[in-house]
């Protein structure tokens, strides 16, 4: 396999740590944090997806894999690349490893040529910048859903 097909590859494994590992440990863990990291995924995705609709900035005209129909701003990959590490950011023993996971993950789309750095910023910045206002407001979350006497944290 040619090293840029491992990069793309890399560069898609956002879907398997952010939309599917992360919610597996917490289903086993903590509810309570899956319904916040349910949250975040959701209006991340309402957000990049509104802005892409909006704005339609087209993908760049040389990139090294076949190229999405989607618009270019801002990079879903980068925005979902991002989530978990503003998600743990409370948790030193995942944030270092969380933030490079993110990091690298921007970073491969734009040497994809998918991506410009302004569809990086943005998106790594919505999905950092989401989950860390959800959990300022996770009580009041979690009175709305009706779990702030139940589920406690094991």
């Amino acid at each position: 396999m040619p090293p840029i097909e491992y990069l793309a590859l890399f560069s898609d494994s956002i879907i398997y740590l952010s939309i599917l590992f992360i919610p597996f440990y917490l289903w086993g863990n903590d509810r309570k944090k899956l319904l916040l990291y349910v949250i975040c995924i959701s209006i991340n995705l309402g957000v990049v997806y509104f802005l892409k609709t909006i704005i339609a900035v087209p993908r760049p005209p040389f990139a090294l894999i076949s190229i999405p129909s989607t618009p270019s701003f801002p990079s879903m990959h980068a925005s979902l690349g991002m989530l978990p590490a503003g998600f743990f950011f409370y948790n030193r023993k995942y944030r270092v490893l969380l933030l490079i996971y993110g990091i690298l993950i921007a970073y491969s789309r734009v040497l994809l040529g998918v991506h410009y750095w302004i569809d990086i910023v943005v998106g790594a910045s919505i999905g950092f910048v989401v989950p860390i206002l959800i959990f300022y407001r996770k009580e009041k979350i979690y009175r709305v859903f009706g779990l702030s006497k139940h589920l406690k944290k094991k």
